[in-house]
């Protein structure tokens, strides 16, 4: 809460689509200039996995919040990642923009132009009052 996310659902290790995700939301974060403070970034591990998987990734990405649960704790969280092609849990390596009052406002399909994706949020962080 109180900042935009830029969230990533997929499993580990992380394979050459999720690497991809996970430097495409990096780059349109560091895009934002003086914005990028206002936006964070999520990897969501849809099964538990090894410490050692985890910090590998937040030491390639700096800044990149690893989180993962239970099976079920991630499936309840997935709910809240619906779109018209299915749940995060679907395997869609969707890159997914959440409000800083943890709304889903966009989702992106895998390989998206990451152009697109940072003026999408370049302007929802200029008309945004919030985060």
């Amino acid at each position: 809460h109180g900042r935009w996310a830029l969230v990533v659902f997929d499993t580990l290790p992380c394979d050459d689509r999720c690497q991809a995700n996970l430097y495409s939301v990096q780059q349109v974060r560091l895009a934002q200039g003086r914005d990028a403070r206002r936006v964070e970034r999520l990897f969501i591990a849809l099964a538990p996995s090894e410490e050692r998987l985890r910090t590998g990734l937040a030491g390639r990405y700096p800044g990149l919040r690893v989180l993962h649960g239970t099976a079920a704790a991630v499936s309840t969280l997935a709910r809240d990642f619906v779109t018209p092609d299915g749940t995060a849990l679907d395997g869609l390596a969707h890159v997914y923009v959440v409000d800083p009052n943890g709304n889903l406002v966009m989702s992106y399909p895998p390989g998206a132009d990451p152009s697109g994706m940072r003026k999408d949020l370049a302007r929802l962080l200029r008309l945004s009052r919030i985060g």
